[in-house]
């Protein structure tokens, strides 16, 4: 069959159906999205007494393992991608792993002149 406009990417050197299939993408986000969910909604459901406290250490804590979750999402999904021998540049994928430490940065700045915590922030909603 044509490749189409069924979309992903088509062509190459390879000769054969060079493209990424809806499936395998979705099967790339929910693998990224599972370790996501267990440090965002059950790890932090444990630890919930000890993050909801007021100080620094509490919310170091919660911005540390927001941050962790994050970049575990963004990791995940570069080697997905990156077993794809026809994709190019997967590593774009991993830049986001850059601000989410800046912010990451900013927010242990903020938890210690005013105790800045993103399970505050996230339980407030």
């Amino acid at each position: 069959l044509p490749s189409g406009g069924r979309g992903g990417r088509s062509g190459g050197s390879g000769g054969g159906d060079e493209r990424v299939e809806w499936l395998y993408a979705f099967d790339v986000h929910c693998n990224g999205l599972f370790v996501l969910s267990l440090l965002l909604h059950v790890l932090q459901y444990l630890l919930l007494p000890l993050l909801l406290r007021r100080g620094f250490w509490p919310a170091l804590l919660s911005n540390t393992l927001y941050a962790a979750a994050l970049s575990a999402y963004c990791y995940l999904t570069f080697l997905g991608y990156n077993e794809l021998p026809f994709l190019r540049s997967t590593e774009v994928f991993v830049f986001p792993v850059v601000a989410i430490g800046g912010a990451y940065l900013v927010s242990v700045v903020l938890a210690a002149t005013s105790g800045f915590s993103c399970t505050w922030l996230v339980a407030s909603i």
